[in-house]
């Protein structure tokens, strides 16, 4: 086993067999992107399933104002990709770009599409890992709204205490939903 980061990841939702796990690790595309590279950019289409296995990415878009908007932020042991756009074969509204040099495992649409089939507990983890993101955005969107920004920021320096070494401090701003401003103000207390 070469990425056991990744088996784990699995194990934590679905009993999955050695075998199945082995057998998607032998068809993983490895990919490493440096700091500020862009993963996928707006316009185009997301023909993989990134595990980031070390690293950080951001997945933002930037609207007719130029103002950035940050969706998600992905950390080492989780997924960062664009859904929609993967299953639909359609172009992705939005930029994912490293802010760390990062590795990341990519599954593309003919290794899901067969490891599905041959192994239908992967179809179960895909499934609960939908459910959990829609979770997330939930949750995100309802702190946003009933949260202090304090706290969004106390729990987002938890969950990734690096981050304000990694990520500019607008994207920050961004992604807890105030203005820059705001997060120099917290940051000072």
């Amino acid at each position: 086993m070469q990425y056991p980061q990744l088996y784990k990841q699995f194990k934590k939702h679905i009993d999955l067999p050695l075998e199945a796990y082995l057998n998607l690790e032998e068809r993983l595309i490895i990919k490493k992107i440096n700091k500020k590279e862009h993963f996928i950019e707006e316009g185009k289409i997301a023909r993989y399933l990134p595990f980031i296995q070390k690293g950080l990415l951001v997945n933002y878009r930037v609207d007719t104002a130029a103002r950035t908007h940050v969706i998600q932020i992905g950390y080492t042991g989780t997924w960062l990709g664009d859904l929609f756009s993967f299953f639909n074969g359609s172009p992705t509204h939005f930029n994912i770009q490293a802010f760390q040099e990062t590795d990341l495992l990519l599954i593309n649409r003919e290794t899901y599409d067969y490891i599905s089939k041959k192994y239908p507990i992967y179809e179960k983890y895909y499934r609960i890992g939908i459910q959990n993101s829609y979770n997330q955005m939930l949750k995100r969107i309802y702190n946003i709204n009933s949260q202090s920004a304090q706290k969004r920021y106390h729990d987002l320096i938890e969950s990734v205490p690096t981050i304000l070494d990694d990520i500019p401090h607008y994207m920050i701003a961004s992604y807890l939903g105030i203005k820059p401003q705001s997060l120099s103000r917290i940051r000072n207390q």
